[in-house]
């Protein structure tokens, strides 16, 4: 005589695989948000960026040098 039927075992099957599956997909949205970069720039950039908004307002730099070292900083 068997202690767990078929449809037991089924059931103990099913569990383990969703649960399996759960903690898969835990372990890749982990993985992927680890991944993504920063969305907001950090306060030196955002300093920096000020910075050079002043100069190009006061007129010490051109527009080209400006949007170069904006994409500079920008970039990283």
């Amino acid at each position: 005589m068997e202690i767990l039927g078929t449809g037991h075992w089924m059931i103990w099957i099913i569990g383990v695989v969703v649960f399996g599956a759960l903690i898969v997909w835990l372990a890749l949205a982990a993985f992927r948000q680890s991944r993504q970069k920063p969305e907001l720039p950090s306060a030196a950039r955002q300093v920096a960026l000020a910075e050079l908004d002043e100069r190009k307002a006061k007129g010490t730099i051109s527009d080209a040098e400006y949007q170069q070292a904006r994409a500079k900083l920008l970039a990283g």
